[in-house]
C-alpha cells in the first residue's frame, strides 16, 4: 500500500507532466507560451560558415546534420522559435524546392523536397517548436506572372527563409530582395511583405541580411504593425557605424520592436554577430566572435504589447580588442566626410558644429585627456557630418545622412575607423565623460534615423548609457525633427558614436535638399540658451 509521501511524489511527478510535458527524447519540456504570456522564448543561432574541401552535398549534409542536433538539443528545449542565418545550410549544387505556405504542407518524408526541407519539418514537429531556416531554394522558370527570362534549366534559385509550425507545416516563405552580389541569385519582381502567426500570440515578420538597409521590405513590416522580426544573416561588418550587432540594435531601438538576429560565423570575412533585442529595452544578449564557432542562445523576450513585462539581459563574454582584431572589418567611404579634430587638452569642455553643405551637426563634449609618451598608441577622435551617397561594395547605392564621432589609430585620415591590430599595445587616452549630439532630420517616409554606437571590443553599449530624444520641429516649411543623442556614461573605450539615417530618396521633388536651415532659437526653452545659440541647423 502506498504510503503519503509516495502519493505526494506520484502527485508532484503528474503535476509536472501537465506542466511541462515530456518530449520523448528523455527530456523534461517546458509549456508552449501562450497569447496571455507576457514572454516567449526564442532562440538564436550563430552558426560556422568556415569553408571545407568537401564536396557540396557532404556539406550540406554535415550542416544539416549540426542543425537537426541543435534543434532536438537540450539547449533548445525551452525555445518556442528557434532560428538559424544566412546561407548556412545548402547552396545551388543542393538547392531544394519549397512548400507554396498557401498549401500547408508539412513536408517530412515527402521525398519532393530534398532533406534540408523535409528532415527540418521532422525536426520541428518532433521538438514541437517554430523554426526559421535560410536556404537555397529552386524554383520552377516561369512563375505567375513573371516575364522574365529563365535560366536554360528553367529554374530560379532564391535565397529563401523557410518558417515552420510546431507540427512541421510551411506557414511562411521569403526569399530576399536586396541582394549583396550573389551572382546566380534571382529575385521577385517585388519585394515580398511576409509574416506568420503563432500560437502564442506573437506576429513574425522576416527578411534577411542587406535587406536591413532598404525600406522595403524591412520598414514596411513595420508599417502594417509588426512588433516581431526573424533576421537571418551573414553579415559583412564595418566601421565606423555598420558592425553586425551595432545595426542590429540601433535598427530594433528606433522602431521598438523585437529583433531576432542568427549570425553566419566565419571572423576572416567580417561574418559573426547574433543577438536578441527588445526594442527600446536594448539588447537582452549579443554575441560578436573573433573565431568562427556554433552556439545557440537562448532568451525570454518580453512582448512589445506587455510594457511592463520584465526582461532579464544575459551579458556573454566579449573578445579583447586584440582578440577582436582578427575579425576583418570593412571601412566605410569617410574620406568625404566633413571632419574637424576633437581637441587634445586635458579636461576640457567642447562645444562645436560640424555642417556638411546645410546639414549641421551640433556637439557638447565633456571630455579628459590622459598624457601619453610619444611613442605611445592611442586613439584620436574626429567629429564629423555627411548628407551625401555611398555604394555598398558596388553592389547597390544609398544616402547617407550622420552625425558622428570616431575613432582613429594614428593622426593619419586615413587611418580613421581603423583599429590598432592584433599584436599592437595602445593606451586609452580618452574617457568621454559625456556627449550630445543634436541635428535636425526630415520627418518623412524616405528617411530612417536611429542612434549608433560601438565600443572598440566592437561591442554596441548598453541602451541604459545613453538616451534618445526625437522632438518635432516648429516653423519649418516641411516637417523636420530634432534628433538629440546623449552618452550619459562615462567611457573610456568609444569607437564610434553618432546618429547615423539612411535616406532612401534624398531629393525631394522640387530638387531642393531636404535639410534646411532653421534657427536655432526654437531649441532654447528646451534646452537652455547657453549651449543652443551656438548651435547650427
Amino acid at each position: 500500500m502506498m504510503g503519503t509521501d509516495g502519493v505526494r511524489k506520484n502527485l508532484f511527478c503528474i503535476l509536472m507532466l501537465l506542466l511541462c510535458g515530456f518530449n520523448g527524447f528523455g527530456h523534461w519540456v517546458k509549456a508552449a507560451s501562450s497569447p496571455s504570456d507576457p514572454h516567449y522564448w526564442a532562440g538564436v543561432v550563430e552558426f560556422s560558415s568556415a569553408p571545407t574541401n568537401e564536396t557540396a552535398e557532404a556539406s550540406t549534409a554535415r550542416r544539416l546534420a549540426e542543425y537537426l542536433s541543435i534543434i532536438a538539443s537540450s539547449a533548445a528545449i525551452d525555445t518556442d522559435v528557434l532560428v538559424f542565418p544566412e546561407s548556412t545550410l545548402n547552396s545551388h549544387a543542393t538547392a531544394s524546392f519549397v512548400p507554396n505556405p498557401a498549401d500547408k504542407i508539412a513536408p517530412c518524408n515527402n521525398l519532393q523536397y530534398e532533406p534540408v526541407v523535409r528532415d527540418v519539418s521532422c525536426a520541428a514537429r518532433n521538438a514541437k517548436k517554430y523554426v526559421l531556416i535560410n536556404l537555397t531554394e529552386k524554383a520552377r522558370c516561369p512563375e505567375g506572372s513573371d516575364t522574365r527570362p529563365c535560366a536554360p534549366n528553367g529554374l530560379y534559385h532564391f535565397n529563401t527563409n523557410v518558417a515552420f509550425d510546431r507540427n512541421g507545416i510551411v506557414v511562411s516563405r521569403y526569399r530576399k530582395f536586396n541582394l549583396f552580389g550573389e551572382a546566380g541569385t534571382n529575385t521577385t519582381v517585388y519585394p515580398e511583405i511576409v509574416s506568420f502567426e503563432t500560437d502564442f500570440g506573437v506576429r513574425f515578420g522576416h527578411f534577411i541580411c542587406f535587406d536591413l538597409m532598404f525600406n522595403e521590405p524591412a520598414l514596411e513590416l513595420v508599417n502594417v504593425g509588426i512588433t516581431d522580426f526573424i533576421f537571418p544573416t551573414m553579415w559583412f561588418s564595418e566601421l565606423p557605424f555598420l558592425t553586425a550587432t551595432q545595426i542590429q540594435q540601433g535598427w530594433a531601438f528606433s522602431n521598438n520592436v523585437n529583433l531576432l538576429a542568427a549570425g553566419a560565423s566565419f571572423p576572416p570575412i567580417g561574418s559573426t554577430g547574433t543577438g536578441i533585442y527588445s526594442g527600446r529595452r536594448g539588447a537582452i544578449t549579443t554575441a560578436m566572435h573573433h573565431e568562427a564557432q556554433t552556439k545557440l542562445y537562448v532568451a525570454r523576450v518580453p512582448k512589445i504589447q506587455f510594457p511592463d513585462a520584465t526582461i532579464t539581459k544575459i551579458p556573454q563574454p566579449t573578445g579583447t580588442p586584440s582578440q577582436m582584431a582578427k575579425l576583418f572589418l570593412k571601412r566605410d567611404q569617410i574620406d568625404k566626410y566633413v571632419t574637424k579634430d576633437l581637441p587634445w587638452s586635458s579636461n576640457t569642455q567642447l562645444i562645436d558644429s560640424v555642417c556638411y553643405g546645410s546639414f549641421c551637426c551640433n556637439f557638447t563634449i565633456n571630455y579628459t585627456v590622459k598624457q601619453v609618451l610619444a611613442n605611445q598608441n592611442y586613439y584620436r577622435y574626429k567629429l564629423a557630418a555627411y548628407d551625401a551617397g555611398r555604394t555598398f561594395d558596388g553592389f547597390a547605392n544609398g544616402h547617407i545622412t550622420t552625425c558622428a564621432i570616431f575613432a582613429c589609430s594614428s593622426a593619419n585620415y586615413t587611418d580613421c575607423s581603423q583599429r590598432f591590430g592584433e599584436a599592437a599595445q595602445y593606451e586609452e587616452a580618452v574617457t568621454f565623460n559625456a556627449i550630445t549630439i543634436v541635428a535636425k532630420f526630415p520627418d518623412r517616409w524616405d528617411t530612417f534615423v536611429l542612434p549608433n554606437n560601438v565600443d572598440t571590443s566592437i561591442v554596441p553599449l548598453d541602451v541604459s548609457e545613453t538616451e534618445y530624444s526625437v522632438v518635432p520641429s516648429t516653423g519649418d516649411s516641411k516637417p523636420h525633427n530634432i534628433i538629440t543623442y546623449k552618452l550619459i556614461n562615462p567611457r573610456s573605450n568609444l569607437f564610434t558614436f553618432a546618429i547615423w539615417s539612411r535616406v532612401f530618396d534624398p531629393i525631394s521633388s522640387d530638387g531642393v535638399s531636404l535639410f534646411g536651415t532653421v534657427s536655432p532659437l526654437v531649441l532654447i526653452g528646451a534646452i537652455g540658451s547657453v549651449v543652443a545659440s551656438s548651435w547650427r541647423f
